[in-house]
C-alpha cells in the first residue's frame, strides 16, 4: 500500500511540474481561431499541451477559457476552472472563443458531443498531461461528456464512491 501512495504522488508531482511547463506558451496571449467564414468547429489535439501551428487566420483575440480533468478521491475525476470543480461545468464562451481542455486525471478521457449547432470533429482520448481545443464558431448551446478509456498497463488507483460522469454545458452567445 505504502508503495501505490509513494508511485501516486509521485506520478501527481510528476504530471503537476509537466502540466505547470506545458501551460507556460499558453500564456503569451496567442489564440487560434479558425476564420469568420468557417461552416465547423475545430476540435485540435494539443499532444504534451502544447498549442498547433499559429499560421491560421485569426478572429480578434480572445482570451481561452482553460478547463482541467483533475482526478480525485471521491468519484475518480471532476472539472475544474481553477476557481471551482464539479462533475458538471457550465461555461459562457464568446462567439469565436476557444476552449482548451487539459486531461491531468489518471485515467484517458474521450470527448462525445451529445448536442449542439453544428458538430465538431473530436479527435482520439486525451492522455494524461495532453489535452484539446475547441474553438466555437457559432451561438448556441453545445453538450459533452466524457468516456473513460480503459489502456494497457494504466495504474488501479482506489477512489471512493462510484466514477463521476463528467457532463459539460457551453453556451456560446
Amino acid at each position: 500500500m505504502r508503495l501505490i501512495l509513494i508511485t501516486l504522488s509521485g506520478f501527481l508531482v510528476g504530471s503537476a511540474v509537466a502540466a505547470a511547463v506545458a501551460l507556460i506558451p499558453l500564456t503569451a496571449g496567442t489564440v487560434r481561431a479558425p476564420a469568420a467564414h468557417s461552416n465547423h468547429v475545430n476540435a485540435t489535439a494539443m499532444p504534451g499541451g502544447m498549442m498547433g501551428s499559429a499560421a491560421q487566420p485569426t478572429m480578434a483575440r480572445v482570451q481561452a477559457v482553460r478547463l482541467t480533468i483533475q482526478h480525485v478521491q471521491r468519484g475518480c475525476h471532476v472539472w475544474s476552472n481553477g476557481k471551482r470543480t464539479g462533475a458538471m461545468m457550465r461555461l459562457h464562451l464568446k462567439q469565436g472563443q476557444t476552449l482548451s481542455i487539459m486531461d491531468m486525471d489518471v485515467d484517458a478521457h474521450k470527448m462525445m458531443q451529445f448536442a449542439g449547432p453544428m458538430h465538431m470533429r473530436i479527435g482520439a482520448a486525451m492522455m494524461t498531461t495532453h489535452g484539446m481545443q475547441m474553438t466555437f464558431t457559432k451561438k448556441g448551446i453545445y453538450r459533452f461528456g466524457t468516456r473513460t478509456v480503459e489502456m494497457a498497463g494504466m495504474s488501479d488507483v482506489k477512489t471512493v464512491g462510484p466514477d463521476n460522469k463528467l457532463r459539460l454545458m457551453v453556451t456560446v452567445a
